[in-house]
């Protein structure tokens, strides 16, 4: 979470105009309010089940996979961020973000020195309009294992000069109000020892999903979904409605004392509980900008699951559900490789897709560690378009 929020100031709320030192930010957390699970997640445990028939063997994509990933996990540990930075050093920074540990102000450094190197690959590539890799950076080319490359990066970093950017308040100058480095972060040299065959896996991308079966983050989702619903629907004030609308109107109150923007970004189940408060529990509340992640707002509203939903309301004729007029912007964001992020602008007026690759093994859970995502919100929030 402290990486979250650290990427938050540095790239949204920067981008709006808030000082990033005292802009407050609420995490409301609802998933401990959800009942435990009665034997543990022991339904999970498929490991050992006797076949029902039939030879069972890797496919030549999974095959391929552990070829590259033994390649650069196993036998050079030391240049998984190396090979990642040979294709893009964005997607190694992001390995660094994701991979980040310490103590949270150590993880608030190591997000910062991985937001402004973000920014730095953002600016010198046209955020990979004119390439990737050795042929904009070229510096990649001399060295010659991780420690090497995060040390010259930073050294990059200290000399570079960014350019001011149309419509982001502060670009140029806020970067020196989260403490640019002049050396490697800790949170971010911890990194090169946790780095194994997992963080090769990241780094081969595109088949590496067919290595992992991310069971139990499904089946948390699925208890979220189910746990929620059912405690909303039979207790009309529920304590995660409770929870969040509470910590959404001190925000509110907080932003209208301090004259500020208020912000809120829902990923996951979030975005749907976010659409339930302020479409029908708090709807007085006024925020400034939405962003939703990976939410499935669209497909709930389709199957009429919220307590606005109006079920005479259908998509015959090109009609969708109207704006939220508590709501001044809403942008809805989807990694297509992500199978449980919906569209929203195509059941919601008012709402904009847009499209974010996260190139996380698991989409779903890449977006908001990720500081090209934070990147790119605030260059859009910073735009102002409806």
């Amino acid at each position: 979470m402290a990486v979250r929020d650290a990427l938050y100031r540095q790239h949204v709320l920067s981008a709006l105009g808030c000082d990033p030192d005292k802009t407050r930010v609420w995490s409301p957390w609802w998933g401990s309010l959800l009942a435990e699970p009665a034997w543990g997640w022991a339904s999970l445990d498929v490991a050992g089940m006797e076949r029902l028939g039939g030879a069972e063997e890797a496919s030549a994509a999974e095959a391929s996979v552990l070829d590259v990933a033994a390649q650069v996990g196993a036998a050079e540990p030391e240049r998984v961020l190396v090979a990642a930075a040979a294709t893009s050093l964005q997607w190694a920074i992001e390995i660094v973000c994701k991979a980040l540990a310490g103590t949270e102000d150590e993880l608030r450094e190591g997000a910062a020195f991985c937001g402004k190197a973000t920014a730095y690959w953002a600016e010198r590539s046209d955020t990979g309009g004119r390439g990737d890799g050795p042929a904009v950076f070229p510096w990649l080319v001399e060295v010659g294992d991780d420690t090497e490359l995060l040390e010259r990066l930073s050294a990059e970093l200290e000399a570079w000069r960014p350019n001011p950017v149309p419509n982001i308040i502060g670009s140029a100058e806020g970067w020196e109000t989260f403490g640019a480095a002049s050396s490697v972060p800790r949170a971010a040299r911890l990194v090169l020892r946790r780095l194994n065959s997992c963080a090769a896996m990241t780094v081969t991308r595109g088949g590496a999903a067919l290595l992992r079966r991310p069971t139990r983050r499904l089946a948390l989702l699925l208890g979220d979904v189910m746990g929620y619903f059912a405690q909303r629907d039979t207790v009309e004030n529920s304590s995660i409605i409770a929870l969040v609308g509470e910590a959404l109107e001190e925000a509110a109150d907080h932003a209208r004392q301090n004259d500020e923007p208020l912000v809120v970004v829902a990923h996951s189940m979030g975005g749907n509980i976010i659409h339930d408060v302020l479409s029908h529990f708090r709807p007085h509340l006024q925020v400034d900008l939405l962003v939703t992640a990976g939410t499935q707002v669209g497909l709930f509203e389709e199957l009429k699951l919220f307590r606005a939903s109006d079920r005479s309301l259908t998509g015959t004729g090109g009609r969708k559900v109207p704006a939220l007029p508590n709501v001044g912007r809403w942008i809805n964001v989807v990694d297509q490789a992500d199978p449980l992020a919906f569209s929203a602008a195509t059941v919601f007026a008012g709402a904009e897709d847009l499209h974010f690759g996260t190139g996380a093994w698991w989409a779903h859970g890449g977006y908001v560690t990720s500081p090209h995502f934070h990147h790119r919100v605030a260059m859009r929030a910073a735009e102002g378009k409806r």
